[in-house]
């Protein structure tokens, strides 16, 4: 292959890679869950989906949906029927508020995320997600504390700041 081809061929494989992201990012854009975002290429995170949000995260590619929600926390639709009915996974780690931010959460957070699909997380805010990325990041990851509390911070950490550092301080 000659020189110029080979440019070529490298600029038209950067932009489908670019616009691949680009369309990534729009989906997150399009959602109306609050604080809704591209964490990662694997990851959309954010607050409660409407059921219009499922249908755009369905359509967008979007394997499975893992609700850190409580179970009696939300009940303006019966959002599992609707994602299995999608076509999407559903996975439910209820996380009611504080005492629920613990190891034994995140080893069913840590086994809902292993898989190389791309999911939607998410809580009411996003508050709950970024404390369990954070978990993640310290005790999968080995991230030091402050790493960990920058990586839940990027995925919604707010509130659950300082519950975040005690579970991982005492463990």
């Amino acid at each position: 292959m000659n020189k110029q081809a080979s440019i070529f061929l490298t600029f038209v494989i950067l932009m489908l890679t670019l616009s691949g992201f680009t369309q990534a990012n729009n989906v997150s854009n399009n959602l109306s869950a609050k604080n809704a975002k591209q964490y990662s290429e694997q990851f959309i995170i954010g607050g409660q989906p409407s059921e219009n949000d499922l249908i755009i995260l369905s359509k967008s590619g979007i394997k499975t949906v893992i609700n850190l929600r409580g179970t009696d926390e939300f009940d303006d639709f019966d959002e599992q029927a609707k994602v299995e009915a999608l076509g999407m996974n559903y996975i439910a780690i209820p996380i009611s508020g504080a005492s629920d931010i613990n190891k034994e959460n995140l080893a069913l957070f840590t086994a809902a995320i292993k898989n190389t699909e791309q999911a939607f997380v998410h809580c009411a805010s996003g508050n709950r997600v970024g404390a369990m990325f954070a978990l993640d990041a310290r005790f999968n990851h080995n991230k030091s504390i402050d790493e960990a509390i920058v990586t839940g911070k990027k995925a919604g950490l707010t509130s659950l700041e300082a519950t975040v550092k005690k579970v991982i301080k005492t463990q």
